[in-house]
């Protein structure tokens, strides 16, 4: 979702926005929670394959955003250089962390969207992207 969600904040073109996990099930497509959440919302995120984070991925770019704490912890012990350009996608709300809704009731994913919107929201407004720019977003499937 959250990939979907900072795709939309950004005009097309602007910014690169890939999303990988950390124990992503590789190959894997949407959830289907968060694919009616998205279609709900107006939002797509068609043709999408579950991916692992890689360093290079970390090393490209310019801001890796994490939905929990464990998350950045894991990112830092694979490129402990990168540490200060990944960050909480719920920073700005308060360090606030994103937990994963799989398994859970349709509501959590219904927060977790909520959640993911306000927290791409807050980063748009307080960091302005040009069409170079490369943001990595962790979903919360991780």
């Amino acid at each position: 979702m959250a990939e979907a969600v900072m795709r939309a904040r950004w005009p097309a073109g602007e910014v690169e926005v890939r999303s990988a996990g950390l124990a992503a099930r590789v190959g894997d497509g949407v959830h289907p929670m968060a694919a009616e959440m998205l279609k709900e919302n107006g939002l797509r995120l068609d043709h999408h394959a579950a991916r692992q984070i890689d360093l290079q991925m970390l090393v490209q770019a310019d801001l890796v955003l994490a939905m929990e704490h464990r998350q950045l912890r894991a990112l830092a012990a694979i490129a402990p250089p990168l540490r200060p350009r990944m960050q909480l996608l719920g920073r700005w709300k308060g360090d606030r962390e994103i937990r994963d809704p799989c398994g859970r009731p349709r509501a959590d994913f219904m927060r977790a969207f909520d959640l993911i919107e306000a927290s791409a929201h807050a980063w748009c407004e307080r960091m302005p992207m040009n069409r170079d720019s490369r943001l990595c977003a962790m979903p919360a499937h991780t």
